[in-house]
């Protein structure tokens, strides 16, 4: 795949060193790999991942454009407990045994309903309810 577009060329070099996320790098980077003559066998060789992946990042990026490389919004696991709905129900519990910690846990997941392990509770209270 050749790139005629040199302010594309630029962008794509910047963002394989210093893309945001990994998957942003990776991906810039077998474009740029591509465009330089790479087969889609050697650029997996290269990024230890299967062809497949490599044709298909390219296909999106000839279809997306830069736009392609960087992760959608809505991948991943989805959080059981939700900012907006279940802070109030932590933090009661939290005010109310704050010395008693596995108890708001126990008290909370009661309320909510929900099976989310200690650890995922705690998470939740640092970046939410501090």
């Amino acid at each position: 795949m050749k790139i005629e577009d040199e302010e594309l060329l630029q962008k794509l070099k910047h963002l394989s060193k210093y893309g945001k996320s990994l998957q942003e790098r990776r991906r810039s980077h077998a474009s740029l790999l591509s465009h330089e003559g790479y087969t889609t066998r050697e650029i997996a060789t290269v990024l230890q991942i299967t062809q497949r992946s490599v044709f298909l990042w390219l296909k999106d990026f000839k279809e997306r454009g830069i736009s392609s490389l960087k992760p959608r919004s809505g991948r991943g696991r989805k959080t059981k407990l939700s900012p907006q709905k279940d802070k109030d129900v932590v933090k009661k519990y939290i005010e109310r045994y704050p010395n008693q910690p596995k108890k708001a846990y126990a008290l909370t997941l009661e309320e909510i309903g929900i099976d989310i392990s200690y650890d995922t509770f705690k998470r939740f209270l640092k970046k939410h309810c501090t």
